[in-house]
């Protein structure tokens, strides 16, 4: 918000600084008689008029630079070369490990750019079945760590090593990450729920959104399954689109789900639902939460909370409120703005 305030700020007082000196020409000129009042006042109006669309085209830059950034993205997505043989993200159980490492982080160095580092020596084991939740603040690193896990990027240095006990877990997925942005493709909500797992019946489908709390509203549709969804189709509401992505997650079963902030759009009013969706989504499963509200985090089993590119402490949420660390004052700054603590 301050950068969006000093953007604004500078346009307008550009705006300001310009008309003025307009304004004060105009005076010096009508006051010398070279001009007319008529010609120093259409000056300032020309002047103003031009500069609104100027601020216009400025704002715009946004939506450029964002229009830049998601064709690189298509760009680089047909660039990228194929796997490397024995690169796999996921592996079997191997004889003699230690049969509760699910997911194992050592040695992680990652950077966007040479020489900006954003993950430093970063190491970490998440248990079988264990509940992590993932804290700190803004730029900490934490999606870029969640996204690594999750076999999206690949550390610049060190290893993300992930675990299975067999050859071919859940349905062939070892790890899937759910986040804020989910896409609705258009066409019958069945098929967009089909994409985790094409060969899913009704059946399959209903019982997955059961297990989010979200079939008595799919059946509220109006038809059901079969509402048509996405462009020109039913819109749906931003819990509802979180919903679904939880429900790809059921239907993809993997043994690892890494949520970077999946509940994150819900606001206030469907946040408590939507985790309540997302903890019976990771029931069972190894799960990383990016947690952005601190009751996600005080629910886990464990809390890992990251500064700098860097995890700073680990532990329970009883064992860090009580520490007067990171954590200790991002749940003070929590609690307070919510009175008591939810």
């Amino acid at each position: 918000m301050r950068l969006v305030l000093d953007f604004y700020n500078r346009l307008h007082i550009a705006g300001y600084t310009g008309l003025t000196a307009v304004l004060v020409t105009g005076f010096l000129l009508v006051r010398s008689g070279s001009v007319s009042i008529g010609t120093a006042t259409a000056a300032a109006l020309y002047f103003h008029s031009l500069f609104t669309p100027v601020n216009s085209a400025l704002v715009l830059l946004d939506d450029a630079q964002s229009a830049t950034a998601a064709l690189a993205r298509l760009v680089g997505v047909t660039d990228q070369p194929d796997p490397e043989p024995g690169r796999a993200v996921a592996h079997p159980q191997e004889p003699g490990a230690a049969p509760d490492r699910a997911v194992a982080v050592t040695g992680v160095h990652h950077a966007y750019e040479t020489g900006r580092p954003v993950l430093k020596d970063v190491a970490r084991t998440l248990r079988t079945g264990e509940r992590v939740a993932l804290v700190g603040p803004s730029g900490a690193g934490k999606t870029t760590l969640a996204r690594l896990i999750a076999g999206v990027h690949r550390p610049t240095s060190g290893s993300v090593l992930v675990t299975t006990g067999t050859e071919e877990p859940g349905n062939g997925l070892p790890v899937a990450l759910v986040t804020q942005e989910t896409h609705v493709f258009a066409g019958p909500l069945a098929d967009d729920l089909r994409l985790a797992r094409p060969d899913a019946t009704d059946t399959h489908l209903r019982t997955a959104l059961a297990v989010v709390d979200a079939a008595d509203r799919v059946e509220a549709l109006p038809d059901g399954l079969g509402t048509i969804v996405g462009d020109g189709g039913h819109r749906l509401t931003p819990a509802q689109l979180q919903q679904l992505a939880l429900d790809r997650l059921v239907l993809a079963d993997p043994p690892v789900a890494v949520l970077d902030e999946a509940t994150a759009e819900a606001g206030s009013t469907g946040a408590r639902l939507l985790e309540q969706a997302a903890d019976r989504a990771v029931d069972g499963r190894t799960a990383l939460v990016v947690a952005h509200r601190l009751t996600q985090a005080a629910a886990a089993d464990r809390i890992v909370v990251m500064e700098g590119g860097r995890i700073v402490e680990s532990g329970t949420h009883d064992e860090l409120s009580r520490a007067a660390g990171t954590y200790a004052v991002l749940w003070a700054a929590w609690s307070d703005t919510r009175g008591t603590p939810l």
